[in-house]
């Protein structure tokens, strides 16, 4: 069996010698314009004196999330609003927006008050809130209330995960990032069942068509492998507030790097390989595909709140009695953050949305992070916190080579639950994806129509590719999950304490092969 659980239950472990930066990806300055993203550097940014310095993480430099109690009391509201007035800064609470009623936050646009756009960011908003001593600070329980939005990264950087440059020096070499392959495989068959197991995988998408599984839109009510939601991504669209493409489909595609030299996006078919493993290992289960993270490998934390909150709102009306509804079974997340807070102890909304679906009896299988890094990574790491009572289980999963050793990529750490195989997988790929890399050699052939050339190493036509991270490992985990919670049945688990034992049956079983 590819999966090793650790010999432990997840469990935070301080750790005061760690680098304040350690487990922070590095991303390209234009990667981060173009999501509005600021690099937070402990030794380079405002601290609130009395309080323990920072530690880094990467947020949106001019949107806050603000609770939606503060938003809907006016009183709480004007107040918040008179004590930013005089850092030069204010915020915009009339376009404040949430992405479905009830999910916590609303994301607050943070402006400057003079016109000076240079002058705008929100953890120096926080730090002036939290050190003010006039007549109009804020009382702490609503400073609680008022917190950045984190940009959630999926696979960047690291050895062994696949990006938009192959590295330099031969095959050897380009083998170790996303590489076209071919599967000489057939899938394993899909039986016919009245009711197939759901899982839910919040990433970059699918297209629509490929020849390892078929897709149907949910209005649609078909029994293909993977069901899109155009309903829910057009509601997504319409609160799109970054320059970035919106995510207002739930596929684009497809997407290269923006330069021209024409390469295929870092994370571009980050989804499609995901759903593949799926694919592969529960083949009668069905796929909720919600496209939450842009190509460039990036998500916001406010979206992510809202779609998990629209995944356990959909359970609630099933259960409630709504034919139209669709609940999933298992939710599976490859993107994460690592939080500012230097105890390891996140606030914010993430956790409650997480834990609304755990209370539910419905696990949260995600993934451990790729930055080779013991600093907890959320919202895997939420799997060492206190759990909910009868609720069911988070997951977090790092990643194994081939060999079963931790792959060197792979985040580790006593709050990491288990690993799975997730270096040098193959699975499904785009087949529009074709950079502009060239063979190095290519001559006639005698064969008709067919030419003589060394391997192209962005041509994806064959449909499969190889590629790693934990983000891979994290849906191999909920694979066996899936086959374990289906050895004893598949029907709709209507009570909230009935699924989560039964989930924790099956993860019991699976620690005992």
């Amino acid at each position: 069996m590819r999966l090793v659980f650790a010999e432990n239950e997840p469990h935070l472990k301080p750790n005061p010698r760690r680098d304040h930066m350690s487990g922070v990806p590095e991303l390209a300055y234009s990667t981060l314009d173009r999501h509005g993203g600021r690099v937070l550097a402990p030794g380079q940014v405002v601290r609130t004196a009395g309080r323990s310095a920072p530690v880094g993480t990467i947020y949106r430099y001019d949107r806050l999330l603000v609770d939606e109690s503060v938003i809907n009391d006016e009183a709480a509201l004007r107040r918040l609003e008179g004590a930013i007035r005089p850092s030069g800064m204010t915020i915009e609470s009339q376009p404040a927006s949430t992405l479905v009623p009830g999910q916590g936050s609303y994301r607050v646009p943070v402006v400057s008050a003079h016109g000076d756009h240079a002058g705008v960011d929100a953890w120096s908003l926080l730090q002036r809130l939290r050190t003010d001593t006039s007549e109009e600070s804020l009382p702490v329980e609503l400073l609680d209330k008022v917190r950045l939005e984190h940009l959630m990264i999926c696979s960047k950087g690291g050895i062994g995960i696949g990006g938009g440059e192959t590295p330099a020096g031969g095959p050897r070499a380009a083998s170790l990032g996303r590489v076209p392959v071919d599967m000489v495989n057939p899938m394993p068959s899909r039986r016919r069942l009245d009711r197939r197991l759901r899982v839910a995988v919040l990433d970059t998408g699918v297209p629509n068509r490929h020849p390892a599984f078929d897709v149907s839109d949910r209005s649609e009510d078909e029994d293909t492998f993977v069901v899109v939601d155009h309903a829910f991504q057009v509601k997504l669209g319409e609160h799109s507030d970054s320059p970035a493409i919106p995510l207002d489909d739930p596929w684009e595609g497809p997407v290269h790097e923006p330069t021209l030299i024409g390469e295929v996006a870092s994370h571009f078919g980050h989804g499609t390989f995901i759903t593949g493993l799926l694919r592969q290992l529960s083949p009668d289960v069905q796929v909720y595909s919600l496209r939450v993270i842009h190509n460039d490998g990036l998500a916001y934390e406010h979206d992510v709140i809202g779609a998990l909150h629209h995944l356990a709102d959909q359970i609630e009306a099933a259960r409630g009695g709504d034919a139209e509804a669709y609940a999933v079974d298992v939710v599976v997340l490859a993107m994460g953050y690592v939080d500012e807070n230097p105890h390891d102890e996140p606030g914010g909304w993430i956790g409650d949305a997480v834990n609304r679906l755990a209370a539910l009896g419905i696990p949260v299988v995600a993934a451990a992070g790729n930055q080779s890094s013991d600093r907890p990574f959320y919202p895997a790491a939420f799997a060492a916190h206190e759990p909910l009572a009868n609720a069911a289980p988070i997951v977090s999963v790092g990643a194994l080579n081939p060999n079963l050793e931790i792959a060197m990529f792979s985040n580790e750490g006593p709050w990491v639950s288990c690993y799975a195989t997730g270096a040098g997988l193959v699975s499904t790929y785009p087949c529009e994806a074709e950079g502009s890399r060239e063979p190095e050699r290519r001559s006639k052939s005698s064969v008709r129509n067919r030419f003589r050339e060394s391997y192209d190493f962005d041509d994806f036509s064959s449909g499969f590719a190889v590629w790693s991270g934990t983000s891979f490992a994290a849906p191999v985990a909920a694979a066996y999950l899936l086959n374990a919670i289906a050895e004893s049945g598949v029907e709709e688990v209507q009570d909230s304490v009935k699924a989560a034992e039964r989930a924790h049956a099956a993860l019991a079983r699976l620690k005992s092969r």
